[in-house]
């Protein structure tokens, strides 16, 4: 016998026994603490035999009872087929956005933006190292943009330092004892 089929058989005994001690007026409290379980299980177990089902000591499977649902096959092939012929066109956009935009111009009722996605994943369509090449953008693009804030910053501040020796220069020209050195600024 199976290893898993021989802990169902044990886990099947101790629920029977569970009854059995349930049938004899032993508190439940005891019986769960006998029987190494909590009070909820045990409830749970006699629950189940109270239902009268011949059955009832045997586990009752979590699995969905409706199938999990997929998109048609040719909705499928077509949402493959689109984007092929758009990895194949020279600066397409062949994301599930553009596909979806297909289908609406042929006239086709268009499955969700997710669902185009993982048809997309599940067919081994995505373009290996995109998510690195964008995050390798990122840093350049966000690097370039410190820089020129940077650049940019000086240029104001040099500017300013500028503006201020012109505006010491005509102060010195129009009052008569003020002399640019009072302002404390170099020419840059």
């Amino acid at each position: 016998m199976e290893l898993r089929q021989k802990k169902m058989k044990d886990e099947e005994i101790i629920r029977k026994q569970a009854v059995e001690l349930h049938l004899k007026s032993i508190p439940i409290n005891d019986i769960a603490d006998t029987l190494g379980k909590t009070r909820q299980w045990v409830h749970k177990w006699l629950r189940r035999y109270k239902t009268g089902s011949d059955v009832w000591y045997q586990s009752i499977s979590n699995a969905p009872k409706k199938p999990i649902s997929r998109i048609p096959e040719d909705i499928e092939k077509t949402i493959v087929s689109i984007r092929e012929n758009l990895k194949g066109q020279k600066y397409a956009q062949k994301g599930a956005l553009n596909i979806l935009y297909e289908f609406k111009r042929l006239n086709i009722n268009p499955p969700s933006m997710s669902t185009i996605n993982r048809v997309i994943q599940r067919n081994g369509l995505l373009d290996k190292g995109t998510k690195r090449e964008a995050k390798k953008k990122n840093i350049l693009i966000t690097s370039l943009m410190y820089s020129k804030w940077t650049l940019l910053g000086q240029s104001i501040l040099e500017g300013a330092v500028g503006i201020t020796y012109l505006t010491s220069l005509l102060l010195s020209h129009i009052m008569p004892g003020f002399t640019p050195s009072q302002t404390r600024l170099q020419k840059a």
